[in-house]
């Protein structure tokens, strides 16, 4: 990465992510924010953001014509969704998003007529071990869904949304990856992303909390923390199977045209070992720099920014008190974007960003999902 490539865009973000709210209506029992070690669980009040002060913010950005993406919780129980999604379309911003596709069956209609330009729904297996992770008629109901919105595609001519479908890595469910993809009707799909379950070691948040501290002034990091697992957790996964696995379904997608994401990007075995075991250095996709901060921001529900995806431990500026371009060129961004020229975080191996950030990240990530594993 030349150094020219990590000079600030001139305008706003190329690439903005917006957490419309934190509320979910699943527990899945991987997620970070809901489940088994979930930030989410122990705050005093859930957070939505206020679409008014949103779509204010958002104005003096759409000439550039960002990719957005939104993130939740789960962004379809966001009330504003709609018009947010015709703002943004009138704009000419294409817009992608996860979903749990719990409500997919009862917004296909509206989906469809909107016209985001992708949905990924999250699927991690066939329906009982996809149940057993996400909760009880949560496959059937996602599934339903798909069906719905493939079905008013071609009934209208709608090319859009096209459909993704985001499978996330973990210990139950490693052994059915290739067992999952061959029973789904891949005809309906024009994405696949495969991921391993995102993590940090004790070790890597401490440093991380240190840094944020010393460097920062930011006292806890909750978001980092909720990302803590012993790799000792993953033992029992088949590094060997899993790449195997990863492989095959890589290569039937690309056989029928269907995009292909996954984390990591090498399908060995020995980078998928390396990954499980935290041995991030020996990662054929390890690498020291990541040119995301330099194009893309992240709004939290509280309004919070960031330059990173998740961890918003360390804000660069509030929505609800400065607007987003001021916040983008602001002291704060620069100082982060300065610390991060010289190093990255210890934690940015559990982003899916730092996987997707290579020369073209725009290119290679905006059209990935970044789901709530």
């Amino acid at each position: 990465m030349t150094t020219a490539e990590l000079r600030p865009v001139t305008g706003g973000p190329a690439w903005l992510v917006i957490q419309l709210l934190e509320r979910c209506n699943l527990r899945c029992n991987m997620c970070y924010e809901w489940g088994e070690t979930g930030a989410y669980k122990s705050l005093p009040g859930l957070a939505e953001l206020d679409l008014d002060v949103l779509l204010n913010r958002l104005e003096e950005c759409l000439p550039g014509k960002p990719h957005v993406e939104f993130f939740g919780g789960e962004p379809l129980l966001y009330r504003g969704i709609w018009k947010l999604l015709r703002v943004l379309g009138e704009a000419g911003c294409e817009v992608a998003f996860p979903t749990n596709g719990t409500t997919l069956p009862r917004h296909a209609h509206r989906l469809v007529s909107a016209n985001p330009i992708r949905v990924w729904v999250s699927l991690d297996g066939p329906r009982e071990i996809n149940d057993a992770q996400r909760g009880e008629g949560v496959y059937d109901r996602a599934v339903r869904g798909i069906d719905a919105i493939d079905r008013l595609k071609h009934e209208s001519g709608h090319p859009y949304p096209e459909l993704g479908v985001a499978f996330i890595v973990t210990p139950g469910n490693h052994h059915t990856i290739e067992e999952f993809f061959a029973e789904l009707d891949l005809s309906r799909l024009g994405a696949v992303s495969i991921e391993m379950q995102s993590y940090v070691t004790a070790a890597q948040h401490r440093h991380y909390a240190r840094v944020a501290h010393e460097k920062f002034g930011v006292m806890t990091t909750p978001s980092a923390a909720a990302y803590v697992r012993d790799p000792a957790v993953f033992a029992s996964v088949d590094a060997d199977l899993v790449a195997c696995q990863m492989r095959r379904v890589r290569d039937e997608c690309r056989e029928r045209g269907i995009r292909f994401f996954s984390q990591p990007r090498t399908l060995e075995s020995e980078t998928i070992a390396a990954y499980l075991s935290a041995d991030w250095t020996a990662m054929a996709d390890h690498h020291k720099r990541c040119a995301v901060p330099w194009m893309y921001a992240e709004i939290s529900a509280r309004g919070d920014v960031t330059t990173c995806h998740s961890f918003y431990d360390i804000t660069i500026g509030n929505i609800y008190d400065r607007s987003l371009i001021d916040i983008w060129h602001g002291e704060r961004a620069a100082e982060v974007r300065s610390h991060l020229r010289r190093e990255l975080f210890s934690i940015c191996t559990a982003c899916a960003r730092y996987y997707a950030a290579s020369a073209h990240p725009i290119a290679r990530a905006t059209a990935r999902p970044r789901n709530d594993s």
